[in-house]
């Protein structure tokens, strides 16, 4: 029989710099985890939203571990409130997730750890992975793209420094909104985010949600711009260990790879890079939020057999 899982139980992490990063940790009823998977949650969203995912982990005897990034749930009160961060906010955030990860190893010494990012969290999971993937056991990434769709970086990026120069990094930006307002348009239009699911209930609960769907200041928005360079330039991307172990899961109808390109294009770097255990799936009809679909049951079972296998 399967563990029962501990309450989800928040806790801070102070960073160097003040910030109070909320995390959230679970772990199953009894003995050893098999192995800690840390979360790294997706943009305009929080670590809570995974509970669900989370419990099934630790029902199965794996530790879980997830974060607030900056600006975002519990942890934006300390860096200026949703969708607004300090200088530098992107690397700071890599900082904030290694540091997390850290301590949970710390606290279970021996135990494998992997990381999984999905949407924008799988961006920062790939950052992660070339700064510090000698410290994972695997890495999965969820919701991936290997850019944003339909932005010119170099003029983004002028773009957005022309309006911290204006009117500072704190500001709120139009950038963010304006780059997704296209997401919804294959599919009917009810609350203007139903590309994130098939199930109108998550979309409801997305949608009620006040830690969802904000906009980015500009600083938030020219760090994840300017990090999507870093993390696709060659040199960086060979620095990622061949031997961790990379798998890639996507709805086939989500918006944000257009059609599946930016994801045939991710699968080719890794190859690239020559990644000796590289997977991925692609859920027919699926969208956005594999874990929050209608067919969340298999996508769940699906990872689990993954870590399985792995550990």
């Amino acid at each position: 029989m399967a563990d029962t899982p501990q309450p989800m139980q928040p806790d801070f992490h102070q960073a160097p710099d003040g910030a109070r990063i909320a995390t959230y940790s679970w772990l199953p009823s009894s003995g050893r985890p098999r192995a800690l998977v840390q979360i790294a949650h997706g943009a305009a969203e929080h670590g809570r939203r995974y509970d669900r995912f989370a419990r099934f982990l630790a029902g199965h005897g794996y530790g879980v571990i997830a974060s607030d990034h900056r600006g975002h749930g519990a942890t934006a009160a300390s860096t200026g409130g949703r969708g607004v961060v300090g200088e530098d906010a992107w690397r700071a955030i890599v900082a904030d997730l290694k540091a997390i990860g850290d301590h949970a190893a710390a606290a279970h010494p021996g135990i494998p750890l992997v990381l999984l990012g999905h949407s924008m969290g799988s961006m920062l999971a790939r950052d992660y992975a070339q700064e510090y993937g000698a410290d994972l056991a695997g890495l999965i990434l969820t919701g991936t793209f290997r850019t944003l769709p339909g932005v010119e970086l170099d003029t983004s990026v002028a773009e957005l420094e022309a309006e911290v120069a204006a009117h500072g990094r704190t500001h709120l930006s139009a950038f963010i909104p304006r780059t997704f307002s296209a997401f919804n348009d294959a599919f009917t239009h009810r609350t203007g985010f139903e590309w994130l699911s098939r199930d109108a209930a998550e979309v409801d609960r997305y949608v009620a949600d006040e830690d969802c769907g904000f906009p980015f200041c500009a600083g938030l928005a020219v760090d994840w711009v300017r990090a999507i360079r870093k993390i696709n330039d060659p040199g960086n991307l060979a620095r990622m260990p061949r031997g961790l172990p990379v798998h890639i899961a996507v709805g086939d109808q989500d918006p944000c790879h257009q059609r599946m390109t930016l994801v045939y294009e991710l699968l080719e770097d890794f190859r690239y890079l020559g990644t000796r255990d590289l997977t991925w799936t692609a859920y027919p009809d699926a969208r956005h939020e594999i874990i929050n679909e209608t067919h969340r049951d298999e996508v769940q079972n699906d990872l689990l057999a993954w870590l399985d296998k792995r550990i």
